[in-house]
């Protein structure tokens, strides 16, 4: 029995994934589903890059600015909520387009992963916020990273690492639901993804990022929160308290790692995919109607 057909768009930061997915979503009858972990709250706009009103506006979105910087929201909650939107959109007979930065939470959905089977032991919540991060560390420093100083993620975090007895607990797959077809876009060079990183970083203050920042201090605990992780926030947040420059620098070159761990990230975990570079659109499109087809 043939699988459903389910696209999906991954890429570095600033390599053109939402006009992609909108562009395809107009040419193929498509719903967009939001893979990027910080573009799910409602509070957060310029910093992460949130579609606009406008690209709204173009095509289907779905879990766009759908929570609270202050809900939970994780990879198992992502997986059950895309899937649900999958199954509608395909009763409605559309292409369901899966677009976001955030590779683990597509990986979860592409591989199956079955995050049902580690339960709660609490084993390691007696321990500091610095011996968690320590030990995570040996296991995901991305996971470490994204969770540093939150004692309960990382203390979940290193319970289900430490559980599973191997390398990555996301390897517990079960069957694929989906055929999946995986677009990768990048650009042409390194030097080209770059200059484009540090020239939005430079449009995103510009549109008023900083603003949006001192709007968001004004919530209680923000700081604290999962969503304040997102690049940028903490350098802005430290400027506008300390009545200082931006650290723009810092916050492109942030940007820049982030942008190379997710193409080492994508090319480690697939090796069929088809590649968008922001010029052979035709090709991009000619290679999906075959796969529909």
């Amino acid at each position: 029995m043939n699988k459903p057909k389910v696209l999906a768009i991954l890429g570095p930061t600033a390599t053109s994934k939402t006009a992609l997915a909108i562009k395809l979503a107009k040419d193929f009858n498509g719903e967009i589903i939001n893979a990027d972990a910080f573009q799910t709250y409602k509070e957060m706009n310029i910093g992460v890059n949130k579609p606009t009103k406008k690209e709204l506006s173009q095509a289907k979105f779905h879990l766009v600015g759908e929570i609270s910087v202050f809900d939970e929201w994780s990879i198992k909650e992502f997986q059950d909520k895309a899937n649900s939107l999958i199954e509608q959109i395909l009763k409605r007979k559309h292409l369901p387009i899966i677009c976001g930065g955030s590779s683990l939470y597509v990986d979860a959905l592409i591989q199956n992963y079955d995050l049902l089977t580690q339960k709660r032991t609490n084993e390691f919540d007696h321990l500091s916020v610095d011996e968690l991060y320590k030990r995570l560390s040996k296991y995901s420093l991305e996971i470490a990273n994204k969770n540093k100083n939150n004692h309960k993620r990382l203390a979940r975090a290193l319970e289900i690492y430490s559980c599973a007895k191997i390398d990555n607990p996301m390897k517990q797959k079960t069957n694929p639901k989906y055929n999946f077809k995986v677009i990768l876009t990048n650009c042409d060079s390194r030097e080209k993804l770059y200059d484009k990183i540090n020239k939005r970083v430079d449009q995103m203050i510009k549109e008023g990022w900083e603003k949006e920042v001192q709007q968001l201090l004004k919530l209680k605990n923000i700081e604290s929160t999962n969503a304040f992780k997102a690049i940028g926030y903490k350098e802005i947040a430290l400027a506008v308290k300390n009545k200082t420059n931006i650290d723009t620098d810092k916050i492109k070159q942030n940007t820049r790692r982030y942008a190379k761990r997710q193409i080492t990230w994508i090319k480690n975990h697939y090796n069929d995919f088809v590649l968008f570079d922001q010029h052979n659109y035709c090709n991009v499109s000619k290679q999906i109607k075959l796969w529909i087809k």
